[in-house]
């Protein structure tokens, strides 16, 4: 009993045994494929390794070469700032260097700059004007209109278009005087072309004005004077042409007598300028009909047309009514009829158009002439000019005429405009309120 109870015991142990090395096999076997797969992650965690130290030394290489990059662009920044400031230091010494108001404005009409002479002649400091809208600081007039604003020459630099101020340019200063001033606008353009603002150049020209109203005074009492003995000699000439003479004798009379007519026509036109300049003249407005008036000029000068052999066209509605002073009407275009006639060689055509363009006139008087060199455009309608390409001394006007024709056409509300080319002609506009 007790041998087979060994047996037994014997038999269970060898069992368990069996069974115990069947799960250390299945434990080994399992390890063998954890080992592997370890083995495989090793492998693969040892790529990564590599790879992140070469993206490592990579980004190594890559900071250094950013941080040489940013001192690079630190210094060029530096210089470029620097050589900025001296720029502007430059271009700030060069505006308050120049003798001449200048300002610049936005689009928006907000002053960006303003030199040391637009301080002088405005009265206002750089701190006060810069910031605000131009019009609350500088307020531009016109001398016999003090309290309306003229601002249009700098609204067209606005639009694109450099335009001049006009004639009796008034600027009212912060301590409430005026000044007379002159000089233009001009369009600012970006690098694309487009209007970023505008810059306006303008000077004191009180000096100017005060000689040109001595000039003026000096030629009013001239012209004064020289009228009672010129009206003499005149009515003597006149009577001396009635008397029996020889032919020599009448060429000379008729030559002088011509003389003194032109030079009383000339002290005319010099006595109207004066009494303009000084305000003396009152436009009186009348209803004026347009048609029998340019009837009226073409008779005053048609001796003048026959004489050149000229030939005239007159183009005028029959209805054509408008409201201004017909005296000064008919002086401007009587000054303009005349010079045509006088610029245009025998043969040559004149022509006189009058239209209506919304509530205005324009009345424009062309001719086929000379015409007036471009380079000398500019200076009309300035006093004493002539153009250069008149050779006849008989042509030879005073260069008084379109002075005094512009001065009358501001003064019924009115403006001047030509166009010109040389040898070819010119057309002189006239566009006045109906």
């Amino acid at each position: 009993m007790s041998k087979k109870t060994t047996i037994s015991a014997s038999d269970n142990m060898a069992l368990k045994l069996k069974f115990l090395a069947k799960e250390k096999e299945a434990v080994r076997r399992k390890l063998v494929v954890t080992a592997k797969k370890l083995a495989i992650k090793a492998k693969a965690l040892a790529v990564t390794a590599k790879e992140k130290e070469s993206v490592r030394r990579r980004l190594v290489v890559t900071a250094k070469k950013l941080a040489m990059l940013y001192q690079t662009l630190e210094r060029k920044v530096i210089d470029r700032t620097q050589d900025l400031e001296q720029a502007k230091a430059k271009d700030e010494a060069i505006l308050s260097s120049i003798g001449d108001g200048v300002f610049a404005i936005d689009t928006k009409g907000t002053l960006i700059l303003f030199n040391a002479a637009a301080s002088g002649i405005s009265g206002y400091s750089k701190r006060e004007a810069s910031g605000k809208p131009f019009h609350k600081v500088l307020r531009f007039m016109m001398e016999d209109k003090p309290n309306v604003a003229s601002h249009d020459f700098i609204e067209q630099a606005l639009k694109g278009k450099k335009a001049k101020m006009a004639n009796h340019t008034i600027l009212l200063r912060k301590d409430g005087t005026t000044v007379p001033v002159d000089d233009a606008a001009t369009p600012i353009f970006g690098p694309d072309k487009k209007i970023i603002g505008a810059v306006v150049v303008f000077r004191d020209v009180s000096k100017e004005c005060a000689v040109d109203r001595a000039k003026t005074e000096f030629v009013s009492l001239a012209s004064h004077q020289l009228r009672s003995p010129l009206t003499s000699i005149r009515w003597i000439l006149s009577t001396l042409k009635r008397e029996k003479l020889t032919e020599e004798q009448r060429t000379m009379v008729s030559t002088a007598h011509e003389a003194s007519i032109g030079m009383a026509a000339m002290i005319k036109k010099m006595l109207m300028i004066s009494y303009v300049e000084e305000g003396g003249v009152a436009p009186e407005i009348v209803q004026v009909d347009l048609p029998r008036l340019l009837d009226k000029v073409s008779l005053l000068h048609d001796s003048h047309r026959q004489k050149k052999g000229v030939e005239l066209t007159v183009q005028c509605p029959e209805d054509l009514h408008v409201r201004t002073d017909e005296q000064l009407l008919i002086e401007i275009l009587s000054n303009l009829l005349s010079n045509a006639y006088k610029y245009t060689p025998k043969g040559g055509k004149v022509s006189v158009c009058a239209t209506k363009e919304g509530e205005k006139i324009r009345i424009a008087v062309s001719d086929t002439g000379c015409g007036i060199p471009f380079a000398e455009q500019r200076k009309i309608p300035g006093k004493f000019f002539r153009a250069s390409n008149i050779t006849s001394p008989a042509e030879s006007g005073t260069g008084i005429g379109l002075y005094m024709v512009y001065n009358i056409a501001r003064l019924i509300g009115g403006t001047i405009s030509f166009v010109s080319q040389e040898n070819k002609g010119t057309t002189f506009s006239l566009l006045f309120p109906s």
